[in-house]
């Protein structure tokens, strides 16, 4: 045992110290490239707004998208390497310890593999994603399929990085430069899936493989807890978001108005950053994107502008394959036994310094999709996106678009797999739609189930039409909403789409936020609605009566407690007018005994007993307070640095606050309401735009002044002008 020991010690430092070399070379190689002269080839200026904000102007689209990259980079350059390093399912970073070894050990000697040693290695779990999904194979194979105009863009965008890379080469990792458009594609079509709840599915996929189809039917916490899981809830998950447009016929003024308060985590990699770029090419467009991405992904121009939040239609599901007992390498298809294809995949891990260690790993992939398999069973995975990659091209056409017919066109393509969208343009039409690629499927089969795997006409190829999917253009009510619900509950009542109108295969949610219940009871009392008002209402941190979440507090009202203190509680409770506002005195005390609801309920954990949770709330806040009856202000904060703000809202209210409660009661907020923007047009077609930002443009670099010149601002609600012209 010793021997074999040092033999792998051996062989380890021996490509250690080739990956030093190798790596040393590289960054040699990257020096003494000509990227320091390569901004000649570009015509380009970035100028910085009295907070920060980047607005840059380019002779071409592929200039102005040179100078976004650069401009990022100087703001956020952490997160946009680490964008590049998740584009090349090269993420696994940790510092070496015990358990590191011997996770990498086990996986050199063939004692284990990568799936029994995800908690040991950091990043793995995206990389292990990264390569099942086949990412690098379908972009190589497909790329050629992306047109010229958007390949240009993107190429502007890489340039930008690599310039920024060769003048600043002690600032950044210069392992991961030159940048490539490949890694930018890459990256756009990994992430999508990420965002329409791919990661349950995964997650059933290592369940089932671990013969936990008890579990994944009865239990959702095993789902929940799967490592692959907590990463993509780590990295990507928001947490909500909303979107208001009001046409001129419900406005007091005779405007057309957007609201854009998409919620994310307020710091990572898909933190919000503001942009605004405009070209001689027609390009002309502010908002909010994400490190690495180089569009625009919820924002406005001149002629229009559009908000998205997060939606989760049934765009995955799983196959049982039978494997052939005289050759484990086969399933059965059609009644024929068919080879799996496989990929010889590598794993590189950093240990630390410039220490890495590279293992292989065989990927299968069936005519299903990906596979896991092991000698017995085997399950292969189906999702939307997985053969797409020109999501650029579609983005570019949303920036560029002049009007809703154009805008449509861009989704008519079928690259954005999901999303809710609310649209607002100068011409006052107001427009939403449940955006979902939806796969054509059997209606025979119960597709909410693993499906069999043997039969070729159950490998979904085809997709409804965009036309197919909810969507309302210009309701008579004259207000549209979307805060995560279900697409049947978006404006007034008679003006509502019905779900029995659709085909019950597409897996549309039918969850209803309280965000929704709130937007509706506000928009639909008020028959002329005012900027200030509509302000107002995005601003409003109340539950509501009809929500889950009041449903819930219910059962506490109606039990019987025989102690003292738990009834002196529940009277408080009772008092509460259930508002999150700075000066409320129940605010803390509610929003204690509703979060662990509103997190079983996103999470899809089972729901937890309220009596339980009021009965641990009151002994929590009689440890920490002394009392049940504490402001909201002196519990609820906003933290940057060393700067640290109370703030009102909460989870699931319009003026959306997630913060985790920490031991000693406090919450400081991580997610929710971020970057949003609002947009209006008058009578005249003339434009005005304000947003602001939880923190500051420089959303990474704590000596610049715009680190956190925004979060005053934003946590008293107020909002700056955009400076767009």
């Amino acid at each position: 045992m010793n021997k074999l020991l040092f033999s792998i010690l051996g062989i380890v430092l021996i490509f250690v110290l080739t990956l030093i070399f190798v790596n040393q070379y590289n960054t040699r190689n990257f020096a003494q490239t000509s990227f320091l002269e390569i901004e000649k080839k570009y015509s380009y200026k970035i100028e910085r707004d009295q907070f920060g904000v980047p607005h840059v102007y380019g002779d071409t689209d592929k200039d102005a998208a040179f100078a976004f990259a650069y401009a990022q980079a100087e703001d956020d350059l952490e997160h946009v390497e680490m964008m590049i390093k998740m584009s090349r399912g090269e993420l696994s970073n940790l510092n070496f310890n015990s358990k590191t070894f011997s996770a990498i050990y086990s996986l050199i000697t063939g004692d284990g593999d990568i799936m029994e040693n995800l908690d040991a290695i950091e990043g793995v779990e995206l990389d292990f994603l990264f390569k099942f999904f086949n990412v690098h194979e379908t972009v190589n194979k497909k790329i050629s399929e992306i047109p010229e105009e958007t390949i240009n863009y993107i190429k502007g965008y890489a340039d930008g990085l690599n310039y920024y890379a060769a003048k600043n080469p002690n600032l950044v990792d210069q392992s991961l430069y030159p940048a490539t458009v490949s890694d930018l594609v890459a990256g756009m079509t990994f992430r999508m899936p990420l965002f329409y709840g791919i990661d349950h599915s995964i997650a059933e996929l290592i369940n089932l493989m671990d013969d936990k189809e008890e579990e994944v039917a009865m239990n959702m916490n095993a789902l929940s807890n799967n490592p692959i899981v907590a990463s993509i809830n780590t990295y990507f998950k928001p947490s909500g978001s909303n979107a208001f447009a009001v046409s001129k016929s419900r406005s007091q003024d005779n405007e057309t108005m957007l609201v854009i308060n998409s919620h994310q985590p307020l710091t990572g990699p898909v933190a919000w950053y503001e942009i605004h770029m405009k070209s001689g090419e027609g390009l002309n467009i502010m908002g909010g994107t994400f490190p690495g991405s180089p569009f625009v992904h919820v924002g406005f121009n001149e002629h229009l502008g559009w908000g998205a939040t997060v939606n989760q239609p049934d765009l995955s599901d799983i196959y049982e394959l039978k494997l052939n007992s005289e050759n484990k390498n086969q399933y059965e298809l059609d009644g024929a036994w068919v080879n799996f294809t496989e990929t010889d995949q590598n794993f590189k891990v950093k240990l630390f310094g410039p220490f890495n260690i590279t293992y292989p790993l065989k990927m299968y992939h069936s005519k299903h999709g990906p596979v896991l398999k092991d000698d017995n069973k085997a399950y292969a995975l189906r999702f939307v996106g997985m053969n797409d990659v020109n999501h650029s091209t579609a983005w570019l056409k949303m920036n560029k678009s002049k009007n809703i017919d154009e805008w449509l066109d861009a989704l008519r393509m079928e690259q954005l797999a999901s999303l809710n969208l609310v649209y607002a343009d100068k011409d006052d039409n107001i427009f939403f739609v449940h955006n979902a690629k939806s796969p054509v499927r059997d209606p025979n089969y119960n597709w909410k189930q693993v499906v069999p795997g043997n039969k070729s006409d159950l490998i979904w190829r085809d997709f409804h039409p965009f036309e197919s999917v909810p969507q309302i253009l210009n309701p008579s009510s004259g207000y549209i909403f979307s805060t995560n619900q279900n697409p049947f509950f978006v404006t007034a009542k008679e003006d509502n789409l019905s779900l029995s109108n659709f085909n019950p295969t597409m897996g549309f949610q039918t969850r209803t936020t309280n965000r929704a219940y709130r937007a509706y009871e506000l928009l639909d009392a008020d028959k002329s609605i005012s900027f200030s008002e509509l302000d107002k209402y995005k601003h409003d941190n109340k539950f509501s009566y009809n929500s889950r979440q009041y449903k819930f507090m219910e059962e506490i009202f109606n039990h019987e407690f025989s102690e003292n203190k738990l009834k002196n509680a529940q009277e408080f409770l009772r008092d509460w007018d259930l508002g999150t506002d700075t000066n409320n005195l129940h605010a803390a005390f509610g929003v204690c005994i509703l979060s662990p609801e509103w997190l079983a309920e996103i999470t899809r954990k089972p729901r937890p007993d309220p009596i339980e949770i009021f009965i641990n709330c009151v002994n929590e806040f009689e440890k920490n307070f002394g009392t049940v009856s504490v402001k909201w202000s002196d519990v609820n904060f906003l933290e940057r640095g060393s700067n640290l703000v109370h703030i009102q809202g909460g989870p699931d209210v319009l003026r959306a606050i997630y913060a985790p409660r920490s031991d000693d009661g406090i919450l400081k907020a991580v997610a929710g309401d971020g970057l949003y923007i609002y947009v209006k047009w008058d009578e005249n077609k003339n434009q005005v735009s304000k947003s602001i930002h939880q923190f500051g443009s420089a959303t990474m670099n704590m000596g610049s002044p715009h680190y956190d010149d925004q979060i005053n601002l934003f946590a008293s609600e107020k909002l700056k002008d955009t400076f767009f012209n």
